[in-house]
């Protein structure tokens, strides 16, 4: 019996160390990073957006801000990292992205708006909740969602009646990009510890029965 207990405690000992190391203790819910786009998938949207630059003569861009209102991504029809509003006349989706960490009282919190030149029409966000660009997907997916709404300005104004819609190739959806925050889901998050401890468990319980069933027969031996 004394050698199930030394091999439980030796078993559930390394479960920790692994489990230390490797990170599975750590939840992500502590991870406020608002991530960003790749630079393929950056200079796709970027092409993207500079073909309906040259069909409709508006700069198309977006800028993605943390909570305290710093650019953590930006760019526009005229490159990653230029601002859109540099061009006479523009249309530029703003989304605002606020994650705080788990031991936080305040909720994440994502806003989405549109800021146009003079003589270009004004885009509200309930529009862009049309096309699927709301809080909940730039939370989810802030990446994506913000690419998309970019790329949907172009067909927006369109819709109003300021430029002509875009050929079928130019109006293509937003990249495949799908970087997004990973969930508050503790099953998800600790799935690997989960798994680890389990099986180790297992053994320790083995472990624990082979431990009585020997006891009980040297008991009866005797």
């Amino acid at each position: 019996m004394k050698k199930a207990i030394v091999w439980t405690t030796v078993i559930a000992l390394v479960a920790f160390l692994v489990g230390l190391d490797a990170g599975w203790w750590s939840s992500t819910d502590n991870d406020t990073t608002i991530p960003t786009l790749s630079e393929t998938d950056g200079n796709d949207l970027v092409a993207r957006l500079a073909k309906a630059e040259a069909a409709h003569g508006v700069c198309y861009g977006w800028v993605v801000k943390n909570g305290s209102g710093k650019p953590v991504t930006s760019g526009s029809s005229r490159g990653i990292g230029v601002s859109a509003d540099t061009c006479e006349q523009y249309a530029m989706l703003i989304s605002t992205i606020t994650y705080t960490s788990a031991s936080s009282e305040s909720d994440d919190s994502a806003s989405v708006t549109v800021k146009t030149s003079p003589g270009l029409p004004y885009l509200s966000s309930s529009e862009l909740s049309l096309v699927g660009v709301d809080t909940k997907a730039l939370l989810e997916e802030p990446t994506t969602a913000t690419a998309y709404g970019a790329l949907a300005l172009p067909l927006l104004l369109a819709e109003k009646g300021k430029v002509q819609p875009l050929e079928p190739e130019q109006a293509t959806a937003a990249p495949t990009t799908s970087i997004g925050r990973p969930g508050s889901d503790f099953a998800a998050t600790h799935r690997g510890a989960i798994i680890s401890l389990s099986i180790f468990g297992g053994l320790a319980l083995i472990g624990l029965v082979i431990g009585f069933i020997l006891r009980r027969k040297r008991g009866q031996e005797g």
